[in-house]
């Protein structure tokens, strides 16, 4: 599989500002020079790819099918996120550079004989590797994984999702093996980690915290031993109840002096090259008339009742549209796009807080949006995770608490200021108190079905930031209950995609074929998680 696509790859925003960088959007053993180039040279590039992996392909895919995200107008769109029509030109990049990226990690890994004592740049790869294979079997199900990653075959079989699970627990435990037998010979991370900046012990929680993830992954599994490694392995993390507690961030050295290393939801969603104007996916991308309609107050059906209650994050999420010709500070409105219209009057496009544009002037704003930090976890991730957990059993303690926590821990989030960007603080306290007697946000109005409000805070806190987990989140747990686009034809939100042409040209005797009607039904293709 390496040498079938890996080859015919295209750079995607590849930089960082240290020393040991190395550009690794190929396969890495191809090189000439592999055998002399250390782990610490290639973590970083294989990092900062994964982020943007994650913050741009697989985000914009998740926000689309979860109404995060819809058409500004003056757009038109035939994409299947819409549409529904899926085949094997949808989305290939989240099938190849999933396994491109999945791949360069591997290839730190191939490093373990030549260079033993790099035990902490093995362990952070293996945490890697495991995210991506997640991703890869929760979006496609079968998939390449035992003989992925070998040099000596170009045609790798697929392994069966059920069997590919147990074995990223697995590998989850041999990244805390790694991290556990480091001694006085392990070289020590440098400003290669471009995570946690060497702090040991906060890659161990971002371990148990993805592992955390892995485990309700399994929620609704029936396969008997999905069931028991799932009980196994939340017993084992509720004995240590050690999670992520802040927000993980990556920052290479973002920078405005050089177009290719400005912060990537800049990057993608600011001001062109040239500070001219809007990048194109910046106009076109626009918020969806679903999550509008909750944060506006406006939405109350069986599922949620948002009815009187204005979101405080809704400015930073997504920009007001003027009610005034000029515009006048302060007033303004909230319209979202109803999927599958093609909108011919003004809606709410990102907000300068998402992409990071916040400032006194616009220099100012730029300047802080090219720099600004990019997010793999935010807080809240990890306390909703723990919170579900707690609501199922999987672990021990207050859910209730913990779900409190997690809003906290988003309007934290949303309230924290950026180089020079001054940013209010919002009140987390008020929302809560407002929202607690609301079907589908609140804890007490809720009732029995706390996993209701659960994974709708969850959307919330999450909404553009990280996309793919909401669609993994709705796909598992049936919330939040979105519309289907207008004008589909079928009932469902797709359950997986299609394999990309690449595999069916390259790897055909192995890649199973999947048909367009398969993906909205729940059958032996379907991804684990959902059987």
């Amino acid at each position: 599989m390496k040498k079938i696509f890996f080859s015919s790859m295209f750079a995607l925003f590849l930089f960082t500002s240290c020393e040991n960088y190395l550009d690794v959007n190929e396969k890495q053993s191809n090189r000439p020079d592999f055998d002399a180039i250390a782990p610490n040279q290639m973590l970083a590039g294989a990092i900062n790819n994964y982020t943007n992996h994650q913050l741009n392909s697989l985000s914009t895919y998740g926000n689309r099918l979860t109404y995060v995200w819809g058409l500004n107008n003056g757009f038109t769109s035939n994409d299947p996120a819409w549409t529904y029509t899926y085949d094997s030109n949808s989305y290939p990049a989240l099938f190849e550079n999933t396994f491109l990226f999945a791949d360069n990690f591997q290839d730190i890994l191939d490093k373990k004989d030549s260079y033993p004592d790099y035990k902490y740049h093995f362990g952070i790869a293996k945490v890697f590797k495991v995210m991506l294979m997640d991703y890869a079997t929760a979006l496609y199900g079968d998939v390449p994984y035992s003989e992925a990653f070998k040099n000596n075959i170009t045609t790798p079989k697929y392994d069966d999702d059920k069997v590919i699970i147990p074995a990223l627990f697995k590998e989850l435990d041999e990244a805390r093996a790694f991290f556990a037998s480091a001694d006085a010979s392990t070289v020590d991370l440098g400003s290669e980690d471009i995570v946690f900046n060497g702090d040991i012990a906060q890659w161990q929680k971002f371990i148990n915290t993805v592992e955390l993830k892995l485990v309700l992954r399994l929620s609704k599994t029936t396969d008997a031993t999905l069931v028991a490694l799932r009980t196994a392995r939340a017993a084992q993390l509720n004995a240590a109840q050690n999670f992520i507690s802040a927000d993980v961030t990556v920052n290479p050295g973002y920078n405005s002096s050089d177009t290719s290393k400005r912060s990537p939801l800049y990057r993608l969603y600011g001001l062109n090259d040239a500070l001219s104007d809007w990048t194109s996916a910046n106009r076109a991308n626009a918020g969806g008339a679903f999550i509008i309609d909750i944060l506006n107050g406006t939405l109350s059906n069986t599922d949620i009742n948002s009815t009187d209650v204005v979101d405080p994050r809704r400015a930073r999420m997504f920009a007001s549209i003027p009610v005034t010709t000029p515009a006048t500070p302060g007033q303004g409105t909230w319209i979202g796009n109803v999927q599958g219209l093609f909108p011919t009057n003004p809606i709410s496009r990102m907000g300068g807080f998402y992409i990071g544009r916040v400032g006194n002037t616009g220099a100012e704003a730029d300047e802080n949006g090219m720099t600004r930090d990019a997010y793999l976890m935010q807080a809240a991730e990890s306390k909703f995770l723990q919170a579900e957990a707690m609501e199922r059993g999987y672990l021990s303690g207050d859910a209730h608490a913990a779900f409190t926590d997690a809003i906290k821990a988003s309007f934290n989030f949303y309230s924290r200021p950026f180089g020079k960007a001054v940013v209010s603080t919002l009140d987390a306290n008020a929302y809560i108190a407002a929202t607690d007697a609301k079907n589908g946000l609140g804890w007490t109005g809720s009732g029995t079905n706390k996993i209701n409000a659960i994974i709708t805070q969850k959307y919330l806190a999450l909404a553009q930031w990280h996309g793919i987990e909401l669609y993994i989140d709705q796909q598992r747990t049936g919330y939040p209950v979105t519309p289907l686009p207008v004008g589909v034809l079928q009932t469902t939100h797709p359950n997986r995609l299609i394999y990309p042409t690449s595999e069916y040209s390259s790897n055909s005797a192995n890649v199973p074929n999947v048909s367009g009607a398969e993906i909205f039904t729940v059958n032996a293709k379907t991804p684990y998680y959902l059987q």
